[in-house]
């Protein structure tokens, strides 16, 4: 396997020597799904991949696609605007890309944003004639309204008829006057998983997956979870910015409710998938066994990979 690399001052101040030969131990011949990035247009100021080529957004991506490679990442579900998602789409079939929701019209990441709320027929065709095939990450609590709000109805729609598996922001998120300044009627409060029941009870097979799990909605997502055996979740972000003894006492909680098979490996923020990647290997109490199903086994079953594909999975980090 390739060295792995390590970016940026947070990863090399809370990770040794030590912790990167463990973390390419633990790698060695075992594919990773991150469910979890964010497509976005490239930023003339990001020094990881600025100088690559003259073109930011190929640029972003030619290292974007280094970095999977990397770190054994076989398939990555993530969310953008219309542009960027079909870009990321067709450059590699291990992007299963798809479109956030809303748009946010004020939102440098998101941009460019057309149109913040697509119509049934419009969100038809372009998931009938494109490569997408997920979708999320939900922004709609941070647009300020619940997940039941008339505008959101054709995104439900769409994603049962297609099957789609949706990414939902379940966490409250960053603090109130850091959202704001982007988010100007952010409501932590609507990113309640206990919200969706509405929407899975006039959709009860919607494949969904609760970003974030592990803070304050932790509860509300379990019960979810046990009423919908088809919901799964991810614990990215909350993992790295809150302490251990917050997020680690929900997530032995979810495992004591017989939920465990149900948590999935993701990455969320730019550059930091080996910095997860530690932060799942690093949980001492769970089996070997568990991480790796963390990893991958657990999301390739929520995905609905078929064996061969699997098995395929395997072999493309076997000895790299």
């Amino acid at each position: 396997m390739k060295k792995l690399r390590f970016f940026g001052v947070l990863l090399l101040s809370s990770l040794g020597g030590h912790a990167q030969d463990s973390l390419e131990i633990f790698l060695k011949n075992q594919p990773v799904i991150d469910m979890h990035f964010h497509i976005t247009k490239g930023f003339e100021d990001n020094e990881k991949y600025n100088d690559r080529k003259a073109d930011i957004d190929s640029a972003k991506l030619d290292w974007v696609v280094e970095n999977f490679d990397q770190n054994n990442i076989v398939l990555v579900v993530g969310g953008g605007n219309l542009k960027y998602s079909q870009m990321y789409a067709q450059a590699d079939t291990r992007i299963w890309a798809g479109l956030i929701f809303p748009c946010r019209d004020a939102v440098e990441q998101d941009a460019p944003c057309e149109k913040e709320f697509l119509t049934e027929n419009e969100l038809r065709e372009v998931y009938r004639v494109g490569k997408l095939k997920s979708m999320g990450e939900s922004f709609y609590n941070y647009y300020g309204i619940p997940p039941t709000d008339e505008r959101l109805a054709p995104y439900w729609k769409i994603a049962n008829e297609f099957n789609l598996p949706v990414g939902i922001h379940s966490d409250s998120g960053p603090p109130m006057e850091r959202a704001q300044k982007e988010n100007p009627n952010y409501n932590p409060a609507y990113a309640n998983p206990e919200l969706l029941k509405p929407i899975l009870e006039q959709y009860p097979e919607l494949r969904i997956y609760l970003m974030h799990f592990g803070n304050e909605y932790s509860n509300e997502a379990i019960e979810l979870m046990k009423a919908y055996p088809q919901i799964y979740c991810e614990i990215s972000a909350v993992s790295m910015f809150l302490p251990k003894r917050v997020w680690e006492v929900n997530l032995k909680k979810l495992y004591e409710e017989g939920l465990g098979d149900r948590l999935m490996f993701a990455s969320d923020y730019f550059g930091t998938i080996e910095k997860n990647l530690n932060t799942i290997n690093n949980i001492d109490w769970l089996t070997e066994e568990q991480k790796k199903d963390i990893l991958y086994h657990n999301a390739a079953r929520f995905l609905g990979l078929s064996q061969e594909k699997v098995a395929a999975d395997y072999e493309r980090v076997k000895e790299r």
